[in-house]
């Protein structure tokens, strides 16, 4: 039977046309993006990155006070249960001090408010927090200039404390204005010993945040295996099929890869809303677990896409790309060490120099049990594993094929940050993880090495983040 099989390929081939070439993946080799649909795909890609940069703000996303809310009262609950802790301790946990949080809670709620974002509870929480951060007594603070009835009355704020749905200025407010005694509070607290919640909030910073220290502890000691890799990576060449991709054929299917990934993005969120129906309709309600497939389904659809226009079959780019390789432990955890430590150094450096963002980063989406679904399989899985194939298989592979690798590594880099619409610090804190995640492919050939990094990256922070400020209190 094997015989006949291998008979009748040698008949098929033997009778082919002269001429015809039998390997299909050289027939893609020959394929040319023409150039005029090539300057046409980076004009719009030029246009889209244009508007999202320097584009008119269309203003805050809506839940974006409620974020701000809740960021306040974490950020304020740990400066409170962690005041013993020493000063280089805080500070490597990005635990603020009391006097820090109630300026950024301020400087935050303000933000809102000269927007007109800022709902009922937002206001009362920036008229306490001000009064608390000049030393004044909130009894006395302008709470008619925002549209309140005046001051809350203290017997209601008791209820919201005895129900547990108080906010850390609920009870720093009747403490100063002295109109409830302090056995009251503790009464209504439920504890003579403060609010139990602040010291369980800051039993999880401690463990999350530490826990990622620990991490990077352990690739420091990877470093020199990893600047040894990088140091190869820098002279390497391209391996295979895909160290063969003209640029332009390259380039051209990822701007086309990438454009249809956003009109599929901009469609879906248009029936979601109502908006391309008209009629004045509501949005479409969906499910949390409807919600997380389509978001998978736009993160995937360009990697996919490109991988269709690159590949004959789904096996080929697997072990092509290095896909079904097992990723190279020391590199990653070496190159995630560094990745953290430069970004450090950005965010003291640079980060404090950025546009506030009001919501500090918090998402709505991202609240309670199915937010930490979303945040699993969204941000720590499907993103790492959608954009190295993009990024890195696809246009830092065929920028490679034509450029040196520096400059491959740079360029592929700028692009990744550029699609990521941040402040200069998480622009370049996002292209320096880019950068890595490149030099990590070309080193070991394997992408799953550079998608095992991404995932470290954004799990260290997305996860210690749901724990502190989106687990259930």
């Amino acid at each position: 039977m094997l015989f006949f099989q291998k008979f009748l390929i040698l008949r098929a081939i033997s009778s082919a046309a002269p001429g015809q070439i039998a390997n299909p993946y050289r027939q893609i080799l020959r394929r040319r993006v023409p150039e005029p649909l090539l300057a046409l795909l980076i004009f719009l890609m030029g246009v889209f990155l244009w508007d999202n940069h320097f584009g008119v703000a269309t203003g805050y996303e809506q839940g974006t006070c409620q974020m701000a809310l809740l960021k306040s009262d974490r950020d304020l609950r740990l400066a409170e249960a962690t005041t013993g802790l020493p000063g280089w301790l805080r500070w490597s946990l990005a635990i603020p001090d009391r006097e820090e949080a109630l300026e950024t809670a301020v400087a935050s709620l303000d933000a809102l408010g000269r927007e007109g974002a800022l709902d009922g509870e937002g206001a009362y929480a920036l008229v306490i927090l001000d009064a608390l951060r000049r030393g004044d007594n909130p009894a006395d603070g302008l709470f008619t200039s925002f549209g309140l009835p005046g001051r809350p009355d203290p017997n209601l704020v008791l209820r919201r404390i005895e129900k547990n749905e108080d906010s850390w200025w609920d009870r720093e407010y009747l403490r100063e204005i002295k109109l409830v005694s302090e056995s009251q509070v503790e009464l209504h607290a439920g504890t003579a010993d403060g609010d139990p919640r602040n010291r369980e909030l800051a039993l999880r910073a401690v463990v999350a945040r530490g826990g990622v220290w620990l991490l990077v502890m352990a690739g420091s000691v990877c470093l020199p295996a990893m600047f040894r890799s990088f140091r190869a990576a820098l002279k390497s060449t391209g391996r295979g099929y895909p160290g063969r991709w003209p640029i332009g054929l390259g380039l051209g299917v990822f701007l086309m890869a990438y454009l249809a990934s956003l009109g599929f993005g901009k469609l879906l969120d248009w029936l979601i809303s109502g908006a391309l129906t008209g009629d004045g309709k509501p949005p479409i309600p969906l499910s949390p677990p409807v919600f997380v497939l389509l978001d998978g389904a736009a993160r995937f659809l360009p990697a996919l896409v490109a991988v269709g226009f690159l590949f004959r079959g789904g096996g080929h780019a697997i072990s092509r790309l290095g896909l079904n390789a097992k990723p190279e432990g020391r590199l990653v955890l070496g190159s995630f060490a560094l990745v953290t430590f430069i970004d450090l150094v950005l965010q003291r450096t640079v980060g404090p120099y950025g546009e506030l963002d009001p919501s500090g980063g918090l998402s709505p989406m991202e609240v309670g049990r199915w937010g930490l679904v979303m945040t699993v399989t969204s941000a720590c899985l499907a993103a790492p594993i959608a954009e190295e194939i993009l990024f890195r298989g696809v246009l830092f592979r065929s920028l490679a094929n034509r450029l040196r690798i520096p400059a491959a590594t740079l360029l592929s880099a700028a692009v990744f940050s550029l699609v990521h619409f941040y402040d200069a610090y998480g622009l370049m804190s996002v292209g320096v993880l880019g950068a890595a995640c490149a030099l990590c492919f070309a080193s070991s050939g394997r992408l799953t090495s550079a998608i095992l990094l991404h995932m470290l990256y954004n799990s260290a922070i997305k996860i210690p983040e749901w724990i502190v400020y989106h687990a259930p209190l």
